[in-house]
């Protein structure tokens, strides 16, 4: 009858010999195959993304002639990046979307993780999807080229969000955690069309209140809501980046539209949705 004591003394000698002879010579013949996707390499074993043009703005061979961009940016923070955009639109710009968007509106909705429904103690305005005539078109571009033209991300369909006397959104996220699965939103512009009201901020509650005074034509910088909150301003947008490196979202972008008290506030979602090759 064998030992124990054999028996775990040949496993010492035995497993040195394994790890450092016997497995790197299979890995040799049977070398494991690698996950890690490469935006630059061949895509022949790559397997493009379904898309659907009703969502995204999808390319589809029309080309316009754009404005040069004139907008100033100043960033609030890195991590993750936030930065705010003046003059993001002209007010050309902002006045003819506002026109395209005025036939068009209808209730907004929510989106739960499986259904959509219309809940205003939750989500109080109206939406408009904007066709994607010039004007729009050269701000899909206008957002792609920010961004640094960044591959597999594509812009969606726009819509305007009209938010009369009481209109609001209670804190949320835009990104769904589903990039894993497939895709997700990358980032996001909150562009402001019309500022004609009181109230109606966008709040980050998680956000950290800047010191320079000089943010204060933009931010809240008396009021007894926490983090920081952003004015209305006409052409003006902010824009924040929804997913961390490793494609979870970050919980800093929680935020919300506080309720409009009197006027109507005009804004319009750009959103950046990523959706990468997958192998076959």
């Amino acid at each position: 009858m064998i030992k124990l004591s054999t028996i775990l003394t040949s496993l010492f000698y035995l497993l040195p010999i394994y790890i450092f002879l016997i497995a790197p010579a299979l890995r040799q013949f049977f070398p494991e195959e690698s996950h890690t996707f490469d935006p630059d390499e061949d895509t022949v074993d790559l397997e493009g993304p379904i898309l659907n043009d009703t969502i995204l703005s999808l390319d589809d061979g029309i080309t316009v002639t754009c404005p040069p961009d004139t907008y100033r940016v100043q960033i609030l923070r890195h991590n993750p990046l936030v930065i705010y955009i003046e003059d993001f639109l002209s007010d050309s710009e902002a006045d003819h979307l506002v026109k395209l968007s005025e036939n068009s509106y209808t209730p907004s909705i929510i989106y739960d993780g499986t259904t959509e429904k219309i809940d205003p103690t939750t989500r109080l305005s109206d939406r408009a999807l904007l066709p994607r005539d010039t004007t729009v078109r050269c701000l899909e571009a206008r957002a792609k080229a920010f961004q640094g033209w960044r591959p597999h991300l594509y812009i969606e369909r726009m819509w305007a969000q009209r938010y009369n006397a009481s209109g609001h959104y209670r804190h949320h996220y835009d990104w769904a955690g589903s990039s894993a699965r497939g895709g997700d939103r990358a980032s996001t512009f909150m562009v402001y069309l019309g500022d004609e009201c009181r109230g109606g901020g966008t709040n980050f509650p998680r956000f950290k209140r800047p010191r320079d005074e000089r943010w204060c034509r933009f931010v809240e910088c008396e009021g007894e809501h926490e983090g920081v909150t952003f004015r209305p301003v006409k052409g003006n947008a902010i824009f924040w980046e929804n997913l961390r490196p490793d494609g979870t979202g970050y919980p800093e972008t929680w935020h919300a539209a506080f309720p409009v008290t009197e006027g109507t506030k005009v804004g319009l979602n750009i959103w950046s949705w990523y959706q990468p090759p997958r192998r076959r």
